[in-house]
């Protein structure tokens, strides 16, 4: 099995927050090796063009990047709320970056423009695997091929 940590979307470095788009991680060195090999086969880019011509493809990904967003504005709410509230630049940067409905997984902007950007395979394998709610084919596929 592999494992992933989620990780929180703010982050706080000294006297600042900043925001984390990209929640869950593969920690496993070998296991992101494996995932390497295959983006260097070209899986990122068959994906790509495979998502962008497939609509419902497409709007299953689509809809995952907008899952995402309201995920995030629910565990801002819930964890981060001096964040929502506060009126500091690194508090707008946060809101700006977090609750943007353009910004999804990994904080990949205009995901509703095609081509669609698949970015990378560790990302989507680590939310199929980290989120019951996030799975889907990228990462269903790489977990069939590690």
């Amino acid at each position: 099995m592999i494992k992933v940590v989620e990780t929180p979307i703010v982050i706080r470095e000294g006297n600042i927050y900043r925001p984390e788009p990209t929640r869950f991680w593969i920690l496993d060195k070998k296991v992101r090796g494996d995932i390497s090999k295959l983006e260097a086969e070209g899986w990122i880019k068959r994906f790509s063009k495979q998502i962008t011509e497939d609509r419902d493809l497409f709007d299953f990904f689509m809809k995952l990047h907008e899952k995402e967003i309201r995920k995030r504005e629910k565990i801002l709410r819930d964890r981060f709320p001096f964040v929502l509230e506060g009126n500091s630049k690194w508090d707008e940067i946060c809101r700006r970056v977090l609750l943007d409905k353009n910004i999804g997984i990994g904080g990949i902007r205009n995901f509703r423009s095609k081509p669609f950007k698949v970015r990378c395979l560790h990302l989507w394998t680590a939310y199929h695997v980290g989120d019951e709610e996030f799975k889907n084919p990228i990462g269903e596929f790489v977990l069939s091929k590690i």
